[in-house]
């Protein structure tokens, strides 16, 4: 073995940083540490080399000619731990995994993300069952589900993931051909389309609650169609069929899209998603490398706020 004393692994990553982002105050930021900080170490590592490593000016830094063959080397070095880090995190999720959820999530929130999932996994086997009846885990129909609901799940391991916000839609095209689009006048005319398997405990994903707030009386003239699921009922609302009742999480990019229009001001909703498993797979690393993944999506993801009359978040009255 070489005489020349190693560099501690801590001030050639900060000398790496700082090189790569030409400054030390980026680097402190990218490493979570001061800019004294990153510029001791950097002291410290010339101190051991007994070479500069970088001119430092009133705006940042510039690497002196051994300071760029020294980061050209190092920067390969990183590069190669990185990967063999990576490498190591994903040893165990190659391979299958089964994952059961409501039909209308898979086809409105996650599977526009799955590119995202299979870039980072490429190994990972994933079937996708739509469903929204809790399985028990045991039979290995599923290793893995997301429910919509209470987050009561006896005897499973159940994450909340995120909560969620209703409020009623219309499809853009109907909106622009009429001129009196009150939401008291659409309620009134249009035909309403409704989700058969709105569990009772859901008040605001009902018609009632709706109709009371703009005073128009719930009768039989109303006209009404049901579907089996909220995924189906806001297929039928986009073509342009009538108004549904419809969540925010799968409705979403349809509304970015401007297909649909919310009518009314989001409310949020009593029910939230949550990732449910049986407690022994809770450390599955095919499991646990979806739930980071999922996790991450989420971030990226808000429950619609702001001031605006079909925009505002407001809490259900009681």
């Amino acid at each position: 073995m070489s005489g020349v004393p190693f560099p501690p692994l801590n001030t050639l990553r900060a000398f790496e940083a700082a090189a790569r982002l030409g400054s030390f105050a980026s680097a402190a930021q990218e490493l979570n540490l001061t800019p004294a900080a990153v510029s001791h170490r950097i002291k410290e590592l010339e101190g051991r080399l007994d070479i500069s490593l970088f001119v430092r000016l009133p705006r940042g830094v510039l690497l002196t000619e051994s300071g760029r063959r020294y980061y050209g080397r190092l920067a390969n070095v990183f590069t190669q731990i990185e990967q063999a880090t990576k490498e190591l995190r994903q040893q165990g999720v190659d391979g299958p995994l089964t994952l059961s959820a409501p039909h209308s999530f898979i086809h409105y929130w996650l599977i526009p993300r799955l590119g995202n999932l299979k870039a980072l996994y490429p190994g990972l086997e994933l079937t996708l069952r739509g469903e929204s009846e809790l399985l028990s885990f045991r039979d290995n129909q599923a290793d893995i589900g997301i429910r919509f609901g209470t987050g009561d799940y006896p005897n499973l391991h159940a994450e909340h993931l995120m909560g969620d916000a209703v409020t009623i839609l219309a499809p853009s095209s109907l909106i622009s051909s009429l001129q009196d689009t009150r939401p008291e006048s659409l309620l009134r005319s249009q035909l309403l389309l409704e989700d058969s398997s709105v569990h009772p405990t859901e008040p605001w994903n009902t018609w009632q609650p709706w109709l009371r707030e703009v005073g128009v009386e719930l009768h039989s003239l109303l006209q009404k169609l049901q579907f089996s699921d909220s995924g189906l009922t806001l297929t039928a609302c986009v073509g342009g069929l009538g108004l549904c009742i419809g969540r925010h999480s799968i409705a979403s990019q349809l509304l970015l899209d401007r297909k649909i229009q919310a009518i009314m001001p989001w409310r949020s909703h009593e029910f939230a998603y949550y990732l449910v498993s049986h407690p022994a797979e809770i450390d599955n690393p095919r499991v646990m490398a979806f739930k980071h993944w999922l996790i991450e999506e989420i971030k990226n993801f808000q429950i619609p706020c702001g001031n605006g009359p079909a925009s505002e978040l407001v809490k259900p009255s009681r």
